[in-house]
């Protein structure tokens, strides 16, 4: 076990430490960044591009695997290593750096107390049903993985539109499983790019004239937004979103003031397209973004040459990572952007299966008119004791009276970013549907932590009361000093007022005076002061023996965090899967009778397929179709009921069920056998997948019935006997 571990800690570090050295010469000796953010943070841009890019064209030949992958970093290597022949100029002086004011340590200490320990259950405890990571992100990730190939998948339970999503997050994902070999650290997969987001918000804010302390402080209060922290730490792809739309962002601000040429310019382009390529909905907020990329070029670069260049950097470098995605749905659904459908002035535009006035059919549509719910999720996402100073710092209040001179430009980019801030809003609340999706917000609360920063900076006592506020979010609930019946800003019965603090610190009495609680006190408390620990002594670092003692505190939070939630005595098996009521012993039945090797498995009514790879993820699992097109997608049967005019050209709902409109046993028995399908789970699903409208609230789907009426093909392993009301497990029989 011992030596597995090492191996896999081998290889993860191999990958990225050759990644991250290749991409920071380039971005030293290639793209000629100064020192410091503007150097990481575009090495963060090339390494994450050239990673998406060589993983796109490697998985579309099924050569998505360790061996592939190794030789295209290498390649990376070689080409920067060509680079610092090439280019051997120095980008200016050695500088050590200023030491880390108190206000900055605690400010960064109490976001890594918080992150070590959310980290740490999220890394070595079962991956929780509480996001779309077992739904498909992580079930995409680990079908690539196992096969080698980037294909679409179908996910007929689930989210039916994710086989047609661009999927760059969900290719970080699989890089990840590939390079460790299993899933432990995709299920972290966000934290790096949690790091960049607020490396890029501090960046940004530090440009445009706030002071270091301020920026982080403006920093922190961002990145512990509970929404973003609790999706941060689970396996979705928004916090991959933000990171890549603030760094556009950042480098797009350093073109439009004149720090860098046509470098800057490409790099805001690329982490652009890192953006689009990561999510649907960014084919709504990144355009606004590349338009002052755009009106960027027009006004720094020279000449109609220059302007033309700048122009084509940025309306073409976000295609190399996000364009193959779209060039894919284009070729294979003749609409880039499909399964969406958009018909104006009488025509069809973009065919597909439902447009934005089909969303309201889903639950979580909410009215455009309902102001009361978009301002309680609102005051949820940044602390209702906080918002005060958030609303009057985007307002413009650090503009207000003296202020420490800065160049008048930069005053009208924090402007900017307000702007932006107000302009991502509205394009969440008027032309999302997902409208209870706090999610399509965090954006605008990077982009507010700009004029955060400014505001604090006005004086250094803003930024010692802006820590002590940090701290009182992070330490109690968000109703705190009110109780939830009185608290005078709850708006929407819809959305929770009480929201729990990020740290919690247990009281010894709460916990019977026993020994278990008397080591978690001191485990919350250790992990506080190691924090503290940690977080000065990088800040301090000099030398060889600083170093050391940064990298010891590190490995000692690490330990203190890790040791108490590591399941200690579980099998493997148990340690995989959560505590899930509704699947947890099928899920166990379903592993036990996988055997050691794993074996091939279909489902039908889950919408967790992921779980259903069993522990160590031994298993192949797909959805079988129930007709005699074995290999056909969604889109595959939408094309046909246009074509012969027996279906609706679009569907009632966001569900659509053209694959399930006309079952066949024998068909679907074929495909099993052609499959070499062993094991077949059915559960019991939900209604809400637009097939029929039935009054029970969960019904079986049809495999259940076939299933059970032909015991000769299907032995049931586990269900029935145990009185289970909502899993079935059957055993296909060998032909006769």
């Amino acid at each position: 076990m011992i030596r597995e571990f090492g191996m896999r800690l081998i290889w993860s570090a191999g990958f990225c430490s050759g990644l991250g050295v290749a991409a920071y010469t380039v971005s030293r000796y290639g793209f000629r960044q100064p020192r410091g953010l503007p150097r990481t943070l575009a090495a963060v841009v090339l390494a994450w591009a050239w990673l998406t890019v060589g993983a796109e064209a490697l998985g579309s030949f099924a050569m998505f695997a360790r061996g592939p992958l190794l030789a295209w970093v290498v390649f990376g290597g070689l080409i920067a290593g060509w680079v610092r022949l090439v280019n051997s100029r120095n980008n200016g002086p050695r500088t050590t750096g200023e030491p880390w004011r108190w206000e900055e340590v605690a400010a960064g200490a109490l976001v890594l107390w918080a992150s070590a320990s959310h980290a740490a259950r999220s890394l070595l405890q079962p991956v929780k049903v509480v996001s779309d990571g077992p739904i498909y992100h992580l079930y995409f990730a680990a079908r690539w993985w196992k096969t080698g190939r980037i294909e679409p998948i179908a996910a007929p339970f689930g989210e039916n539109a994710a086989t047609y999503f661009p999927a760059v997050g969900d290719l970080w994902f699989a890089w990840l499983m590939t390079v460790w070999g299993g899933d432990r650290l995709a299920r972290v997969g966000q934290a790096p790019f949690y790091v960049v987001a607020g490396l890029a918000a501090v960046a940004i804010a530090r440009r445009l004239g706030a002071s270091r302390a301020a920026s982080i402080v403006a920093a922190a209060w961002f990145l512990t937004s509970v929404p973003f922290f609790t999706f941060t730490f689970e396996p979705n792809v928004d916090t991959i979103f933000v990171a890549g739309y603030l760094l556009a962002g950042y480098f797009f601000v350093r073109h439009a003031l004149g720090d860098d040429g046509q470098a800057s310019l490409a790099l805001g382009a690329i982490a652009a397209g890192c953006a689009l390529g990561t999510k649907a909905p960014a084919i709504l907020f990144v355009p606004p973004l590349l338009g002052l990329g755009a009106a960027s070029a027009l006004g720094r670069e020279r000449g109609w040459r220059g302007k033309a260049v700048g122009l084509a950097l940025v309306g073409l470098s976000p295609l190399l990572v996000a364009g193959f995605w779209y060039a894919r749905e284009a070729a294979r659904t003749g609409n880039p952007l499909y399964p969406l459908h958009l018909s104006a002035f009488g025509r069809v535009w973009l065919r597909g299966w439902y447009g934005p006035e089909v969303m309201r059919f889903s639950q979580y549509y909410l009215p455009v008119w309902d102001w009361r719910t978009l301002a309680d999720m609102s005051l949820v996402m940044v602390d209702p004791r906080l918002a005060p100073f958030w609303l009057v710092a985007v307002a413009g209040a650090w503009a207000l009276g003296r202020r420490r001179e800065v160049d008048r430009r930069v005053d009208r980019y924090v402007w900017l970013c307000s702007a932006l801030v107000v302009v991502n809003v509205a394009i969440f609340w008027l032309a999302v549907p997902y409208r209870s999706q706090q999610r399509f917000l965090f954006q605008a609360l990077g982009l507010s932590a700009v004029p955060l920063a400014r505001l604090l900076d006005r004086s250094r006592s803003f930024i010692v009361v802006g820590v002590v506020l940090l701290a009182v979010h992070l330490l109690t609930s968000q109703v705190w000093p009110f109780s939830e019946k009185t608290v005078p800003w709850d708006f929407s019965p819809n959305i929770p007022s009480d929201v729990m603090s990020l740290i919690q610190i247990p009281g010894f009495h709460d916990l019977g005076g026993t020994f278990p609680g008397l080591l978690s006190v001191g485990t919350t408390a250790g992990a506080g002061l190691l924090s503290f620990l940690v977080v000065w002594a990088w800040g301090r670092t000099k030398g060889f023996l600083g170093t050391a003692c940064a990298i010891a505190a590190t490995a000692a939070l690490a330990a203190v965090v890790g040791l108490p939630v590591y399941p200690w005595g579980m099998t493997e098996r148990r340690a995989f899967f959560p505590g899930f009521p509704d699947y947890y012993h099928g899920w166990l039945a379903l592993d036990r009778a996988s055997g050691s090797a794993g074996t091939r498995v279909a489902y039908a009514g889950t919408n967790l397929p992921y779980y259903l790879m069993g522990s160590a993820l031994r298993n192949d699992v797909r959805y079988v179709n129930v007709d005699a097109h074995r290999g056909w997608l969604l889109h595959d049967y939408h094309r046909e009921a246009l074509a012969s005019g027996n279906g609706p050209a679009t569907w009632p709902n966001p569900r659509p069920g053209w694959d399930r409109l006309h079952p066949d046993y024998r068909a679907w028995l074929a495909n099993l056998r052609a499959e070499e399908i062993r094991l077949l789970v059915v559960t019991r699903a939900n209604p809400d997948n637009g097939l029929h409208n039935i009054a029970d609230r969960y019904w079986f789907p049809i495999e259940r019935q076939w299933a059970d009426a032909h015991p000769e093909v299907f032995q049931p392993i586990y269900g029935a006997a145990e009185g289970d009301r909502l899993f079935r497990l059957y055993r296909l029989r060998d032909e006769r």
